[in-house]
């Protein structure tokens, strides 16, 4: 009797919880607090405090997920294209009304920056083909990079017109602040395609 309580104590000892080794299941470390994984990946763009500080509050969906991380970071991009296309409007509608210089400069800016939503919004298309689509992955972010590298080279050449020439300074401080954050957004927009997965 004896033998057989201390054996049963002993297989107790050996199914103890507190024994029974965690699975491979638990995420790693690094990944469970999903901020960490956003800046990690920030840290890889070229301004990295931006890029941080626009994702940070969606970590929680974008989790550890790089197609997420992606995903986000274009339709983001895409609500500050339509931003700068916005303002770029308005100041054409005032300059118009004042039959100022600047009208065909702006018209131009314009079409820019509406070619810029469009290229963004056939990034985010291409990006969501990652999951089960028919082409590879590979031919995906190819595609996407093309897109998000077209739309920067459109914001680039907004700015550069206003370069040209003497035009009010009101205005091309304007069009020069959005469409710079603009830029800024795209670039690190473009880092994270590029660095996907790697991150």
């Amino acid at each position: 009797m004896l033998r057989f309580m201390l054996l049963s104590l002993t297989l107790i000892r050996f199914i103890n919880p507190s024994s029974i080794p965690k699975t491979a299941a638990t995420p790693p470390a690094k990944y469970q607090n999903y901020k960490t994984f956003v800046k990690t990946a920030c840290n890889s763009t070229t301004y990295p405090t931006m890029c941080y500080n626009s994702l940070s509050s969606y970590s929680s969906t974008i989790k550890a997920d790089p197609i997420k991380l992606c995903t986000t970071s274009l339709s983001l991009n895409v609500k500050v294209a339509n931003n700068a296309t916005s303002t770029v409007s308005n100041l054409l509608k005032k300059a118009k009304s004042a039959s100022s210089p600047e009208v065909p400069i702006l018209k131009d800016c314009l079409e820019e920056m509406k070619d810029t939503v469009d290229e963004l919004k056939q990034a985010i298309t291409e990006m969501k083909n990652l999951r089960g689509g028919r082409k590879s992955a590979e031919e995906c972010l190819k595609n996407v990079r093309t897109w998000v590298s077209s739309a920067l080279t459109d914001e680039g050449t907004c700015t550069d017109e206003f370069e040209e020439g003497k035009f009010n300074v009101e205005t091309k401080k304007k069009v020069k602040k959005v469409v710079t954050d603009l830029s800024r957004t795209t670039s690190n927009t473009l880092a994270l395609v590029t660095n996907y997965p790697r991150y």
